[in-house]
């Protein structure tokens, strides 16, 4: 059976304060750091999954990384594993959207598994290309990884852009979280919305 999967976007960050788009791979804002304490509080209360069930995904960028460190370090501090993936980057070839280099970023996120990071990254090529046929045979790869993987519950931190190729409809906001079931339908694979929430700082 696939597992349940939990889209979750990033908090705040400084490039989304002012539209600042030739910012290098910023960081959280405190209060995108407030807003992942916010969804940390908000989650691991009623969270139903085990160790055993669950894994996180995360996006090689410092906001999504960030994200995690703030918001999922709970799951991890109970022995979930937290991977970083290529596939699930951000789609422009913006500053703002391109990450730094493995072998730094490698070294500031010790708790994190790097080791399936594609080593093409941060390259913005082939799959990562800012192109539409990219993000749907980007999207297309995220979803088949997905279905074939043996946990009950994968949290994957990620961003809007890459979130709206995936699963259409409204643009998630910031530290918003859905979460999905992975439906078969002839060829293809379906992310089915089962519910959505957002944590709140109030």
């Amino acid at each position: 059976m696939a597992p349940i999967i939990i889209l979750i976007r990033h908090g705040e960050a400084l490039h989304n304060i002012a539209h600042e788009w030739d910012l290098p791979d910023p960081s959280l804002t405190e209060k995108g750091i407030e807003e992942s304490r916010a969804l940390a509080a908000e989650l691991e209360p009623k969270f139903p999954f085990t160790q055993a069930e669950c894994r996180i995904v995360v996006s090689p960028l410092k906001r999504t990384l960030q994200t995690v460190r703030y918001g999922l370090q709970w799951l991890q501090d109970r022995g979930v594993p937290a991977e970083v993936r290529a596939e699930w980057q951000e789609t422009t070839s913006r500053p703002c959207d391109v990450g730094e280099d493995p072998s730094i970023i490698k070294n500031e996120w010790p708790d994190l598994d790097f080791s399936s990071l594609d080593p093409v990254y941060p390259q913005k090529t082939g799959l990562y290309e800012s192109t539409e046929a990219a993000f749907r045979k980007r999207g297309a790869f995220a979803k088949r990884w997905l279905f074939e993987r043996p946990e009950k519950c994968i949290v994957v931190v990620t961003h809007a852009g890459f979130l709206r190729r995936l699963v259409g409809g409204e643009r998630f906001l910031n530290v918003e979280y859905r979460t999905y079931e992975l439906v078969e339908e002839s060829e293809n694979l379906e992310l089915k919305e089962i519910s959505r929430a957002k944590a709140s700082l109030e």
